[in-house]
């Protein structure tokens, strides 16, 4: 199975596949070349005062636009959330304060430009993706499994990697809003490894996305830390069992969507 992955904001494709290493060199041992990392679509360059956080640019981002300055903002806000207040409950503090969070024609854009990737290559079955790749990753299986029930368009995607993810968004009449389990009927019904880190400033935008995926068939590994990627090689050789946990699931997954 071959994975397309995503990077988060102020990203790169290099920049990914470094961090990366350590993760991709346990999953190939026996199975070269399983992973494939993109660019985001839209050029940027790192917030001021961040230039050397997030690694060498170029940099790129998935979405026109992102909402970052209130996503920075909400971080912060998130250490004075009260205890016990659930992933969706403080999901919905955060898109009270914002005005719609991506425009229809850059969501349309990056959708029509992702699903050209993949019908071009046709060893994807997996996607991986990073905050906020993670989050456009979630939102392509759903657009994909939405383009099924109304076109017949076959889907592709067979399991997805998230790390520290963010919940999906769908555009509704013309407005792109997030989902939230509590709120919608819509499941992410593929198997899914959610990789977190119970540190992460994030974290309940990571459980909300886990929330909203089938829970008979998503695995969740905490590696400890922050918003990071895990490096270690015990902690990599456990997120290998997890992931190939979640591949094996799919491999086993008898229901075809494509001809139901």
């Amino acid at each position: 199975m071959k994975f397309l992955c995503l990077h988060g904001s102020y990203g790169s494709a290099n920049n990914f596949e470094t961090q990366l290493v350590p993760f991709f060199n346990e999953m190939e041992k026996s199975t070269p070349g399983r992973f494939r990392c993109i660019n985001g679509f839209q050029a940027t360059k790192a917030p001021p005062g961040f230039e050397d956080y997030f690694g060498a640019p170029p940099l790129f981002k998935f979405f026109e636009r992102d909402g970052a300055i209130a996503v920075n903002k909400f971080v912060e806000e998130l250490r004075n959330f009260p205890p016990g207040i659930s992933p969706e409950d403080c999901l919905r503090i955060f898109i009270n304060k914002q005005d719609e969070p991506y425009d229809l024609e850059g969501f349309r854009k990056t959708m029509s430009q992702l699903h050209k990737i993949i019908a071009e290559d046709p060893d994807i079955e997996g996607i991986l993706g990073y905050s906020e790749g993670a989050m456009v990753a979630a939102t392509l299986i759903l657009e994909e499994r939405r383009k099924w029930e109304e076109f017949r368009v076959p889907r592709r995607i067979k399991c997805a990697i998230f790390f520290a993810g963010w919940p999906p968004v769908r555009v509704t009449g013309n407005v792109v809003e997030y989902l939230l389990a509590d709120e919608c009927e819509d499941v992410i019904d593929i198997p899914t490894c959610h990789v977190v880190g119970c540190k992460d400033p994030y974290i309940n935008g990571s459980m909300a996305l886990y929330d909203i995926c089938d829970q008979d068939q998503a695995v969740l590994f905490d590696h400890g830390k922050g918003h990071t990627l895990p490096r270690e090689p015990l902690v990599i050789k456990e997120l290998a069992t997890a992931v190939n946990s979640s591949i094996h699931m799919s491999r086993a997954f008898t229901a075809d969507w494509n001809s139901s």
